[in-house]
C-alpha cells in the first residue's frame, strides 16, 4: 500500500473515530440532562423543607432518612388514593383495549355507512387539545349525575383514550393479510368469531402497546381527575391526591415541600415497576407496528 493510500486510510479511521466520539458525547450529555432532574428530585425527597429552601442547589441531603416517606404515606391517605388509581387506570385500560381493538378491526376491515365521517371525526379530534374539552366533558358528567362517582371519571377518560388507540390498532392491522378473514369466513366464523379467534391473537403485540400507553396516561392524568374530584377527596386518584401533601399542617408551616416531593416519588413507583416489567413487550410491539404499518 502506497503512502497516499495509507494517509487516506488513516484519515478515514480518524474521521470515523471523531464521529463516534461526538455521537457518544452527545448521547452522554443528553442522558445527564434527562436524568439530573430525576436524581435531584429523588435525593430531595430525603430533605426537610427548611433544607430544601436554604440548601440551594446542593444535591445530596445532609442526612438520609425515610421520615418524609412515612409521614407522607400516613398524612396523605395514600392507601385510598393508590386503590383509586389502580381501579381507575385498570378499568380504563381494559375497556380501551377491548373497544380500540374492536373499532380498529371494524374500521380497517369493514365498509359501512358513516365510516368516513366517523374516521374523520377521530382524526379531527387528535388536533384538539385535551384542556379545551375538560369543561364540556365536566358539564356532561354533571348532567348525567355521575360527577360524584369514580364511574363518571372513568367514562369521561374513556372518550379520549379510545380514539388514539383505535388509530394505532388500525395502522397495525394494515399489515395483517385479509386472507385470514376470508379463510375464517369459509370455515363458518362470524364477525365476532373472527375478531376473537383470529384477529385478537394476531395483534397481541400492539395490544400490549395500547395497554401500556393507556395505563401510563391514565395513571399520570391530572387536569380531568382534578376537575371531577375537586369536591370529593375520597374519589381522587393518586396523581391528584398527592398534591394535598403540600398543605399538610406541620411545625414548619407553609407548603410542605418535603412531603410533596416524597409523595410524588412514591406515586411513580407503581408505574415505574410496570414499565420495567413490560418494557420489552412495549418495544417489540412498537417495532412490529412500525414494520407492519
Amino acid at each position: 500500500m502506497s503512502k497516499g493510500e495509507d494517509k487516506m486510510a488513516y484519515s478515514w479511521r480518524l474521521s470515523r473515530l471523531s464521529t463516534r466520539l461526538l455521537l457518544y458525547g452527545f448521547m452522554i450529555a443528553t442522558t445527564l440532562v434527562v436524568l439530573f432532574p430525576v436524581l435531584y428530585v429523588f435525593l430531595a425527597s430525603f430533605k426537610t423543607t427548611q433544607e430544601l429552601l436554604t440548601g440551594g442547589m446542593r444535591i445530596f441531603p445532609q442526612s438520609m432518612t425515610l421520615d418524609n416517606y412515612i409521614h407522607a404515606w400516613q398524612a396523605g391517605n395514600f392507601s385510598r388514593y393508590t386503590v383509586n388509581s389502580l381501579v381507575y387506570a385498570g378499568i380504563v385500560t381494559a375497556v380501551t383495549v377491548l373497544f380500540s381493538t374492536m373499532l380498529g378491526y371494524c374500521f380497517q376491515r369493514k365498509s359501512f355507512p358513516g365510516r368516513t365521517l366517523m374516521l374523520g371525526s377521530f382524526y379531527f379530534s387528535m388536533f384538539v387539545a385535551g384542556a379545551v374539552t375538560i369543561y364540556p366533558v365536566f358539564l356532561i358528567v354533571v348532567k348525567a349525575g355521575l360527577h360524584r362517582t369514580l364511574l363518571g371519571l372513568i367514562l369521561a377518560t374513556l372518550g379520549g383514550s379510545v380514539i388514539f388507540t383505535t388509530l394505532l390498532v388500525m395502522g397495525y392491522l394494515k399489515g395483517i393479510p385479509k386472507e385470514l378473514d376470508e379463510s375464517a369466513v369459509m370455515d363458518g366464523c362470524g364477525v365476532f368469531g373472527i375478531y376473537a379467534k383470529i384477529i385478537f391473537p394476531v395483534i397481541k403485540p400492539i395490544v400490549g402497546v395500547v395497554a401500556l400507553i393507556t395505563f401510563q396516561g391514565t395513571w399520570n392524568s391530572y387536569m380531568l381527575p382534578l376537575a371531577l374530584t375537586l369536591t370529593i377527596p375520597d374519589n381522587r386518584p393518586l396523581s391528584v391526591g398527592v398534591t394535598s401533601l403540600a398543605y399538610v399542617s406541620g411545625a414548619q408551616g407553609g407548603v410542605q415541600w418535603d412531603l410533596l416531593i416524597a409523595g410524588s416519588c412514591m406515586s411513580i413507583i407503581p408505574m415505574a415497576i410496570i414499565y420495567l416489567w413490560a418494557n420489552r413487550f412495549f418495544i417489540n410491539g412498537m417495532t412490529a407496528g412500525a414494520i407492519k404499518g
